[in-house]
C-alpha cells in the first residue's frame, strides 16, 4: 500500500511540473531560455562551438530487391474532412491558450526619428496599435504581470525597443490537451474508416452476379 502510494505521488509531482520559456530582446540583451521545473536552458545565444563533422567513409551500396508491400484501401480525404480536421487542429490551439500562462509581458518601446514630427506620429500609431490589440490579446491569455510603456524621444535618430515574455504551462495540462485532441481524431478517423466500409458493401452489393 505505501508503495502505490509513493507510486501516485511521484506521478502528481511529475504532472505539476511547470514548462516554459523566458524570452527577451532588448539594446543590452538578447535571450532564450527553456524552462523544465527549477532548470534552465540557454538556447540563444548558443554557447560553445559545435566541432566539425568528420567525413565518413562510403560504403557501397548494394541493390536489395524491393519487396512488394500490400496495398490496402487509403482514406481519400475531401474538403470537409480537411475541415474537420482543422476545427479539431483550432479546438486544441483553444485549449492550449486557456491553460497556458503568460507570468510576464514587459515592452518598452520609445518612437524616435530624425524629425521630431514623424517621431510624434510613431508615437501615436504604436499607442493606437498597442489599444487596439490589448482586447483581444487580454482575452486570449491569461496574462499574469504586465507592463507596457511607451515614450518620446526627441534626440535619438532611431527607436528603441525592449521587451520580455515569460511563458509557463504544466504537464498535466499538456497531457489533456493532447488526450482531447487525440479522441477527437480518433473518433474522426473510426467515422470515416466505418463510412468507406459501408460504401464499399454497398458498391459490392450492387455488382450483378
Amino acid at each position: 500500500m505505501l508503495a502505490w502510494m509513493i507510486v501516485l505521488l511521484v506521478l502528481l509531482l511529475i504532472l505539476a511540473i511547470p514548462l516554459g520559456a523566458d524570452a527577451a530582446y532588448g539594446p543590452r540583451e538578447a535571450f532564450l531560455k527553456l524552462k523544465i521545473g527549477p532548470f534552465r536552458k540557454t538556447v540563444l545565444p548558443g554557447t560553445g562551438r559545435k566541432k566539425p563533422k568528420q567525413d565518413k567513409p562510403q560504403k557501397p551500396k548494394t541493390e536489395t530487391p524491393e519487396e512488394e508491400k500490400p496495398t490496402g484501401r487509403k482514406i481519400k480525404l475531401t474538403l470537409e474532412d480537411f475541415l474537420e480536421l482543422a476545427e479539431i487542429a483550432l479546438k486544441a490551439l483553444r485549449r492550449f491558450n486557456l491553460h497556458l500562462s503568460v507570468d510576464l509581458l514587459e515592452l518598452d518601446y520609445t518612437a524616435a526619428s530624425a524629425d521630431p514630427y514623424g517621431a510624434v506620429v510613431q508615437y501615436g500609431r504604436v499607442n493606437a496599435f498597442l489599444g487596439a490589440i490589448a482586447g483581444p490579446v487580454h482575452r486570449t491569455f491569461l496574462i499574469r504581470r504586465e507592463d507596457v510603456r511607451t515614450g518620446l524621444d526627441f534626440e535619438a535618430a532611431k527607436p528603441a525597443v525592449s521587451a520580455r515574455l515569460v511563458l509557463s504551462i504544466q504537464v498535466w495540462e499538456i497531457l489533456l490537451i493532447a488526450v482531447c485532441a487525440g479522441a477527437s481524431g480518433l473518433r474522426w478517423y473510426l467515422n470515416k474508416k466505418r463510412a468507406a466500409t459501408a460504401a464499399d458493401a454497398g458498391s459490392a452489393g450492387k455488382e450483378p452476379v
